[in-house]
């Protein structure tokens, strides 16, 4: 899916209202795979029954393990639970009712990556993040980013990354004119 300058996600790029507190993507997670989740985990939760029923105690092992993902699965299918949304100066990841957010001015860089057959965006951050995630490049996860946003639907990854790339230069933008402006104030004053 593209977005183009007149989105159903919300206010066009660039043209940031303080009235108008929508952010221009609100995405979810693919519940495919939840429901997969459950499916699965509802057979084997059954065959531990049918296991424990038996007399046989290594069934109280596929119960607890598989009620666990159930619980997992259902914390990403709830609504409101996972999802994600960026604006002209954050992106929010929520995950498990928890909310995440990260400016823009705190990311360096952003890329694509691959895990599987899913193409996922990653983010770094610069050295101005307050944050714990920003670790050392040799102490990078797996996947060679800080920060990876977790598979969503309703947008391809590389759209994604075009869109939060031009929310990342804007931004850069106004950081640069707030910046000029200051320093033109500055130097009026000291005059």
């Amino acid at each position: 899916m593209s977005r183009d300058e007149n989105s159903e996600y919300g206010q066009t790029f660039g043209q940031a209202s303080p009235e108008n507190d929508e952010p221009l993507l609100r995405l979810k997670p693919d519940g495919t795979r939840s429901y997969f989740v459950l499916y699965f985990s509802a057979v084997a939760i059954w065959f531990g029954f049918k296991i424990v029923q038996a007399g046989n105690p290594e069934g109280w092992f596929l119960l607890t393990l598989f009620t666990l993902s159930t619980i997992a699965a259902l914390l990403t299918i709830l609504p409101g639970s996972s999802g994600m949304e960026v604006d002209s100066d954050k992106v929010t990841v929520t995950s498990s009712f928890r909310q995440k957010q990260y400016r823009w001015e705190h990311i360096e860089k952003m890329g694509l990556f691959q895990v599987g057959m899913v193409r996922r965006v990653g983010f770094d951050f610069n050295a101005r993040y307050p944050g714990p995630e920003r670790v050392p490049n040799f102490a990078k996860p797996p996947s060679g980013w800080h920060i990876t946003l977790p598979p969503m639907s309703g947008m391809e990854a590389e759209d994604l990354l075009d869109l939060m790339q031009r929310c990342h230069a804007s931004c850069q933008q106004q950081n640069e004119a707030r910046l000029a402006a200051t320093s033109t104030e500055k130097t009026a004053a000291s005059t």
